[in-house]
This record gives C-alpha cells, sequence and structure tokens, in this order.
C-alpha cells in the first residue's frame, strides 16, 4: 500500500506514447511528500525536452526554407544557359550566376553545420586553449579561398595567447569572423589577424 504511489507513477510513464510531453499526472490522490521531488524533476525534464524538440522544429522549418532560395536559384540559371542555345553570352552568364548560387548553398549548409556543432558543444567543458594556435589552424583552412580571389590573408601573434575556453567554439569563432572579413572584402584586400596581450588578458583583432 505504501508503494502504490510509485506503481502509479511507473506504470503512466510505462503507458507514455515517446511524443508524450506533458506532466506526470499521479492520479487523484496527494502524492507522498517523498515522491513530490520526483515528480517535479521528471515533470522539469519533460519541459526542458519540449522545449528542445520545438527548437529543433523550428530550426528544421527555417533551415528547408533558406534552402529553397539557392536551389530555385540553381533551377531558373540552369534552365537559362539550356535554353540559351547559340547565345554564349547568355549561357556564360547563366553558369556564372549558377556557381555563385551553389557557392551560396555550400555557404548556408557550412552554417547549419557550424550550428548542429554548437549545440553539441554547447555544454563543452572549459579548458586552457592555446588561440594562437587554433588561428593559425583555422586561418590555413581560409587561406586558399583568399589567394583564389587575390586577398592578402595575414596572422600575427605575440607568441603564445592562453585563455580558458573550448577550442571547438573558439575555432567557431575565429573562422566566422576571418570568413566574413574575406567574403565581404573586395578581391585583392588585406585581411589581418592579430593576436596581443594587454594588461594580462588576450585580445583579438
Amino acid at each position: 500500500r505504501g508503494l502504490l504511489p510509485l506503481r502509479r507513477i511507473g506504470q503512466a510513464i510505462a503507458q507514455r506514447e515517446p511524443q508524450a510531453l506533458q506532466p506526470i499526472d499521479a492520479g487523484p490522490a496527494p502524492l507522498p511528500a517523498e515522491l513530490g521531488p520526483l515528480v517535479g524533476a521528471l515533470n522539469a525534464l519533460f519541459e526542458r525536452i519540449a522545449s528542445l524538440l520545438e527548437a529543433e522544429r523550428r530550426f528544421t522549418a527555417d533551415a528547408a526554407h533558406e534552402l529553397r532560395t539557392p536551389i530555385a536559384a540553381i533551377r531558373a540559371q540552369a534552365q537559362v544557359a539550356q535554353g540559351a542555345g547559340d547565345d554564349v553570352a547568355t549561357r556564360s552568364q547563366a553558369l556564372q550566376s549558377t556557381l555563385q548560387a551553389c557557392d551560396r548553398a555550400t555557404h548556408l549548409v557550412e552554417q547549419l553545420l557550424t550550428l548542429a556543432r554548437l549545440e553539441s558543444s554547447a555544454g563543452a567543458a572549459q579548458e586552457g586553449v592555446d588561440l594562437a594556435v587554433v588561428a593559425r589552424e583555422v586561418l590555413a583552412a581560409l587561406a586558399p579561398a583568399a589567394l583564389a580571389r587575390g586577398q592578402a590573408l595575414e596572422f600575427d601573434a605575440a607568441g603564445s595567447c592562453p585563455v580558458r575556453g573550448s577550442a571547438t567554439l573558439l575555432g567557431v569563432l575565429l573562422r566566422n569572423l576571418a570568413d566574413n572579413a574575406l567574403r565581404y572584402s573586395p578581391e585583392g584586400a588585406r585581411v589581418a589577424v592579430t593576436l596581443s596581450r594587454r594588461d594580462g588578458r588576450t585580445v583579438l583583432e
């Protein structure tokens, strides 16, 4: 008789559908004081899971919407190239626009993958990281694209630059900053990344 409320809660959870995240209904009888914290913690967990699932649904819907635009542009330009016939200039322009739309789609997919990495690393432990080492790796990966546009990508670090944080998240931060600087600067531009120590702190510019 004393364990009956606990059995009722166990049965209520066991009979649930996987998508059922509403609070646990323990029945008409009041719960023993000892079970209150347990039921409260389970209900709080269900609420957090529901919020996470809703965020994922919004993310999926937004990603699908964003991907439609470059895909539609690629299709439209491919149709223009297909119908250009002997008009070399029109076909060449359409193919160039197709490549640009492919680049936009690639960039969007990279952003989505970055968001996925951020989600998986959200609870990453703080650790000692040399930001100079992270920056060299990130900028080395971006250098070929910069050279292709005739851009100068420079890096200057005053030796080791230790910080506390997640190497993965700091790499994402640096990549986004440097990639935006390169992407939205004209051909032949100079992009300089500098790490220095000031007043005992690491400064990124």
